[in-house]
């Protein structure tokens, strides 16, 4: 007698297979077969709970992002000093960067059909916008105890995102002649002593 699986523990199972797929072949070359196959179900198994390949892989890329920054949210303590929280976040991300490393691969893969792909576009949109506000709320909260200069904290924040979206695109595109997590910090130090008063 065969049991079925709870529907979430079966899209979970779909989610790990798709990562695999999608960072293996990228998006264009990884069919609804390659993951069915990967996933261990049948094809219509996939279609039962993802009506396309597209919309596989947006409710993939909010999963993982999504569960990259709880990650990231669990292991920095919240310290009444915004400036050492922002620190603590430089010194934690480099840690969760190296432990989800096919996460990051994935939204690198997900964020460069952008340019062609409105959907797609749409869910990076949504994703900036959200990063930039959680940047511009910790800056704001920094400004209003005296900790930052007079910043333009939606601004500043968009600097942050560009600062760390730079980062990844130049980690996944080239030869690395440095060590990331050296340059990461280094890049956070320089963004931080430029906003402290």
């Amino acid at each position: 007698m065969t049991t079925k699986k709870a529907p979430e523990l079966r899209k979970e199972e779909i989610f790990n297979a798709a990562l695999v797929c999608f960072n293996q072949k990228g998006y264009y070359e990884t069919s609804i077969d390659d993951i069915a196959s990967r996933a261990g179900i049948t094809k219509g198994g996939v279609y039962h709970h993802f009506n396309s390949k597209k919309i596989l892989f947006i409710d993939l890329f909010h999963t993982v992002a999504n569960r990259y920054f709880e990650s990231l949210k669990l292991k920095i303590h919240q310290p009444a000093d915004v400036s050492s929280h922002m620190q603590d976040l430089v010194k934690k991300s480099s840690e969760i960067f190296n432990e989800n490393m096919d996460i990051l691969k994935f939204c690198f893969e997900f964020m460069s059909l952008a340019s062609r792909d409105a959907d797609i576009r749409q869910a990076v949109s949504e994703f900036y916008k959200n990063r930039v506000a959680i940047f511009a709320q910790t800056l704001s909260d920094g400004k209003q105890k005296g900790l930052f200069k007079d910043i333009a904290a939606d601004a500043v924040a968009r600097t942050l995102y560009f600062l760390s979206m730079g980062f990844f695109l130049t980690y996944f595109t080239i030869d690395i002649d440095f060590d990331p997590m050296t340059q990461h910090s280094l890049n956070m130090k320089t963004f931080l002593e430029g906003i402290k008063k």
